[in-house]
């Protein structure tokens, strides 16, 4: 019940903004004025650390537009004894949604200059078989203990800031920074405190198969496109 609890707030938040978000949209839909040229950007994001990740822009009214991307996740991260989080495999997928806000008067159906706008994703990993390194145990021993492998689920509500510019005839770049916070759901059988100890968050809830964490989720973004 407490892990319905949170993961149901998060998700009121994101259907809270994204009807608002839609309403903003409908409103601005009055002389409609799209630029049937560049209204759509197909984009690569090549500074995604552990993932590959493209995404599909396209404008949904005179300085509003629409964002879908889509990552194959191959890292995950978990505590390390270090500064710097610890580097591991995994398998996984991550979605992101964005409602983009342009700013620029002198733009009409074009998404190019600066903007703003709510972001949520949603990140599904699968990590590697005893990735917690935990040293082999003979099933007959009195005191072993079995962990399963480790899978992870994850919503995140963030606002972001930035721009987004025309290079060329059709080549677009785009720099943006976005912050809110992650909400992190893990689930690995037997794990008990392993899952307090490893994952990276403030622990919200801790069970013996699973937790639930919430952790800042300050993110960097650079693309590159091709609009049309």
């Amino acid at each position: 019940m407490k892990k319905c609890k949170y993961v149901s707030a998060l998700l009121g938040l994101a259907l809270l903004v994204l009807p608002l978000s839609h309403t903003l949209a409908q409103d601005t839909n009055e002389g409609l004025i799209i630029n049937p040229k560049h209204d759509r950007i197909l984009k690569l994001h090549p500074l995604q650390v552990g993932e590959v990740y493209i995404s599909y822009e396209k404008m949904r009214s005179n300085y509003i537009s629409n964002e879908f991307g889509l990552s194959y996740v191959y890292q995950g991260y978990l505590k390390s004894d270090d500064f710097l989080p610890e580097g591991v495999k995994v398998g996984g997928v991550h979605v992101r949604m964005s409602q983009r806000y342009y700013t620029s008067k002198k733009q009409d159906g074009v998404p190019f200059g600066f903007f703003h706008g709510p972001l949520f994703g949603y990140r599904f990993m699968a990590f590697e078989e005893n990735v917690f390194d935990r040293p082999m145990q003979d099933p007959a021993d009195p005191d072993y203990q079995f962990v399963g492998r480790l899978y992870q689920n994850s919503l995140e509500l963030s606002y972001q800031l930035g721009g987004q510019f025309l290079l060329g005839k059709q080549l677009t770049m785009e720099v943006s920074g976005a912050l809110g916070a992650r909400l992190k759901y893990a689930l690995a059988k037997g794990a008990g405190d392993l899952l307090t100890e490893n994952i990276i968050g403030h622990t919200l809830v801790a069970e013996d198969n699973s937790a639930i964490f919430i952790v800042p989720s300050p993110q960097l973004n650079i693309s590159v496109g091709y609009s049309f």
